[in-house]
């Protein structure tokens, strides 16, 4: 019933694929029409483990029950999130912002099982303290995960035995894999205790949208409804292409949830002919749901004019990011800033952290204050030509803001830590009334985003 039929080029990869792993693919039909044709392959593998199952990341995990986890961070707000995602599942934190003190805890024989290092600090970059905890005790004895908010990750020798390396704001399932892997490399996961949702369920009342789902397939179309309902959404349905132009024509919408292949009239059609005849700010956004993962597809639903893009089948996650992107065009609807606090990251941390509002209330409280003594501390940095100071309050602020959303503050503060690297702070005075413009903008936003 498809208007548009595959190219054939799935089939190419799947063959090339399987030749690559040492297997032969081919294909019996006797060539009749009407009469299905059977495709066959081998493949040469090693048998899997018995009850291998991906881990579920909510509520306490047997293999990470009770193991005594270490955090050395000088930033409060980057501690306060690794202490709230790790007891979640169970383990014992402990924490410090003094690479010298961990290493006294270290060296006095304190018990830990994993530690979790950032890689720049005061007094003691990671590394440093990496090295001189492996005087105390090696790689098997107490694993070192580092982190880091610099964008790469740093050469590290292979005498100091990092376990692995994550780049900041950490994201849960990363550091969940991390310490997995760690754990319990290739063992069945059970939870101890019934999983705790870690849907934001209120996401709805904060984002008010009405959304179109345009979905041919009656088993997607459920699933779909089902994970708009488990983040407080409802949305009517449309079978193909047509039925959406129509429903657009109907009413307002602030979002479709556009799937790409459909009978009638595919996708990439119905968003051409959506784009047409409605401005940006009068139509729908339009986010495309595939179940292809090809190179170029996300090009192409762009280029037909779909605003974003989830893959199939649909991850919650993918789709609140997409969703946090919409803007309710309903009068008397309102949300909170999108050009100061970037909604995807935003509701990314509140699932990462277990969508408890305390702690989110308390977390915002703690930025909004470490914000203030931050720019105070760079003014000071600043009057006395302290670059080191300087650059590590910039630094700060921009892993802080990064971490909440602040998306345009953490870019503002990254340009001031730069600078401080120059070995000077030749411009910084300039651009010093901006950031404070923008802190002030954030922490006001933050402010109206607690519950």
């Amino acid at each position: 019933a498809r208007k548009y039929g595959g190219t054939g080029l799935g089939l190419a990869i799947s063959k090339r694929l399987v030749e690559m792993m040492g297997g032969t693919m081919w294909v019996e039909s006797e060539g009749i029409p009407g009469k299905g044709s059977t495709f066959h392959f081998t493949l040469c593998a090693q048998p899997a483990p018995e009850f291998v199952t991906r881990p579920r990341v909510a509520g306490e995990q047997l293999q990470l029950h009770g193991k005594r986890i270490l955090i050395v961070d000088d930033n409060a707000t980057n501690r306060l999130i690794l202490i709230r995602q790790t007891r979640q599942w169970g383990m014992l934190a402990r924490d410090t912002g003094s690479p010298r003190e961990a290493l006294e805890w270290v060296t006095r024989g304190d018990p830990f099982d994993v530690a979790i290092v950032d890689v720049t600090m005061p007094e003691m970059d990671g590394l440093t303290l990496a090295a001189k905890v492996r005087k105390q005790r090696d790689a098997r004895a107490l694993p070192i995960i580092l982190s880091s908010s610099l964008g790469k990750r740093e050469p590290t020798p292979d005498t100091l035995g990092i376990t692995a390396f994550l780049l900041k704001p950490l994201r849960q399932s990363q550091l969940y894999d991390a310490l997995a892997a760690l754990f319990a490399p290739s063992i069945a996961v059970e939870t101890i205790a019934p999983a705790a949702s870690t849907l934001d369920a209120a996401m709805a009342q904060r984002l008010p949208l009405r959304i179109l789902l345009a979905e041919d397939n009656a088993v997607n179309q459920k699933l779909a409804l089902r994970l708009l309902s488990q983040i407080g959404y409802r949305a009517d349905i449309a079978g193909n292409g047509v039925e959406a132009i129509q429903a657009v024509e109907r009413q307002p919408y602030d979002a479709v949830l556009m799937d790409v292949q459909m009978p009638e009239m595919d996708g990439l059609e119905a968003s051409r002919q959506i784009c047409a005849r409605w401005s940006r700010d009068e139509r729908p956004r339009i986010i495309a749901m595939t179940a292809n993962a090809m190179q170029g597809d996300r090009e192409m639903c762009l280029a037909a004019g779909m605003d974003d893009y989830v893959s199939k089948p649909i991850r919650v996650r993918e789709l609140v990011e997409a969703l946090s992107k919409c803007a309710p065009k309903q009068k008397g609807e309102t949300m909170p800033d999108t050009g100061v606090i970037d909604q995807a990251i935003f509701a990314a941390l509140v699932a990462d952290t277990g969508g408890d509002p305390a702690f989110l209330n308390e977390l915002i409280d703690t930025y909004r204050a470490d914000s203030l003594s931050l720019l105070e501390q760079m003014h000071t940095a600043l009057a006395a030509n302290n670059l080191d100071e300087f650059r590590r309050a910039a630094h700060s602020l921009k892993s802080n803001s990064a971490n909440l959303g602040a998306t345009t503050l953490a870019d503002l503060a990254k340009e001031l830590e730069m600078i401080a690297r120059t070995g000077t702070l030749d411009g910084a005075e300039e651009r010093l009334p901006r950031v404070q413009a923008e802190t002030d903008q954030a922490r006001a936003a933050l402010e109206k985003m607690k519950k």
